[in-house]
């Protein structure tokens, strides 16, 4: 919203507004909600000209209750008459606001309030003043006592709802950042998984680049055809080229990005809730009714939560593909956290059940050999990576020390992870 629409949001609401007031002290002397939602507005909206803006309400509020009064049948000429008060009170508003209380700004909310009461009370005068002039309303101590607590009260409103409004926008503020940080963790740890793999495979890279140099070696001094020689030669050079790409990648990816990471540490809890949130987004993705619950018994300070998080997402995956083929309308994945004692040392134990098909005999002895994967496309021969559960082994081994197993039949999975309580950090609480 620009300043003009916010301008002409503040004065058409401030004088609808003017519409509800109570009488006060004599015939005509109103207390007015237009100067309650005016105080709000200038509060909100910081960056209009005030004066500019009180002036305007000044003009539009006293003009809209002359058209209210007219069309009540009031006479054109005494209504415009009780109207002029209610100018004087906004245009001395305008003034004191404006100008005289100007330095005290909106720098705090007690700043705010004085500027407020002080402007109220002698904006309140001046149209008492005025009243005297036009009407003979004498202004009397016990009227002066009257505007004073009018002033104070009328400020105090005002400062509430302003305290109010900001809350609000904290609150709002808090649960937009809150959801961006999940969304952020939850890239990172993609991006931290797939740096993990890209860096597994870069000695694989180095031996087939060696060898085939090695090849090309082999032919020229075979005196093999130029031509493959050359083939040979262009295959070496594409994948040191494969090499330095992966490189650039890595780096840029560790140095721009997860650095901003590197020294942080998340909760078990704040795991596992990112991770509810994923499985939210993932089942509705794929339009299954997924039911996601989580328990805890200790709530671990994880350091290394990038692996962590991409542990539990592979598993969390694996069990809404085979939910999503098996329950296209409902499911349920339950991940359950609790210690025990194995040889004198604490270990969190997690299992992750799903109530999925299960996974036949003859596949789980080899569920977590490289490159095994069930998602075989039959007619375009295309296959699945299959490094997820791979993926689960080497890190689950590599950062935290753990095991991993796996029991299943036809009514569900259990995937159990058992990482000793010295693989996360120190710091922990329990709950």
């Amino acid at each position: 919203m620009n300043k003009n629409s916010r301008l002409f949001l503040m004065v058409s609401v401030s004088s609808i507004a003017s519409q509800i007031y109570l009488n006060m002290f004599v015939d005509g002397f109103i207390i007015a909600m237009s100067v309650v939602m005016m105080g709000i507005f200038l509060y909100i909206f910081k960056d209009l000209e005030s004066v500019v803006a009180i002036m305007l309400i000044g003009i539009c509020s006293p003009a809209f209750r002359l058209i209210v009064m007219l069309w009540k049948g009031g006479d054109w000429a005494k209504s415009a008459i009780l109207c002029l008060p209610d100018m004087a009170f906004f245009f001395a508003y305008a003034f004191f606001f404006g100008f005289v209380l100007r330095k005290l700004g909106y720098t705090s909310y007690g700043n705010y309030y004085i500027r407020l009461t002080l402007s109220d009370f002698l904006s309140n005068c001046v149209e008492m003043m005025v009243r005297f002039l036009i009407f003979h309303q004498f202004f009397t101590v016990q009227r002066l006592g009257g505007l004073i607590i009018l002033a104070i009260c009328r400020s105090f409103f005002i400062l509430l709802i302003c305290i109010s409004s900001d809350i609000y926008k904290s609150l709002l503020e808090k649960t937009e950042h809150e959801e961006n940080y999940k969304r952020l963790v939850l890239m990172a740890s993609t991006f931290n998984s797939e740096v993990y793999f890209m860096e597994k495979n870069m000695n694989e890279i180095e031996d087939i680049m060696k060898n085939a140099f090695t090849l090309y070696r082999t032919l020229e001094r075979e005196n093999y055809p130029k031509s493959l020689q050359n083939i040979t030669l262009e295959i070496a050079k594409d994948i040191h080229e494969v090499k330095k790409g992966y490189r650039r990648v890595i780096r840029g990816l560790q140095d721009n990005f997860l650095s901003e990471f590197k020294d942080t540490v998340l909760s078990l809890s704040d795991i596992l809730k990112i991770l509810s949130v994923d499985v939210e987004k993932s089942s509705a993705d794929i339009g299954a009714n997924i039911t996601f619950t989580y328990s805890y018994k200790t709530n671990y300070m994880i350091e290394k939560h990038f692996a962590f998080m991409s542990i539990l997402r592979n598993l969390v995956s694996n069990s809404i593909d085979a939910l999503s083929e098996s329950h296209p309308f409902h499911g349920s994945i339950d991940i359950s956290c609790t210690d025990d004692i194995i040889e004198n040392i604490k270990y969190c134990v997690i299992n992750i059940k799903d109530n999925g098909p299960g996974i036949p005999d003859d596949v789980i002895d080899v569920l977590f050999e490289p490159g095994f994967s069930t998602k075989y496309n039959e007619e375009t021969g295309d296959i699945n990576r299959g490094l997820g559960l791979t993926l689960v082994k080497d890190l689950l081994t590599e950062h935290f020390d753990g095991q991993v197993s796996v029991a299943s039949s036809r009514h569900g999975t259990v995937f159990t992870l058992k990482i000793p309580e010295y693989a996360f950090s120190r710091e922990r609480k329990e709950v």
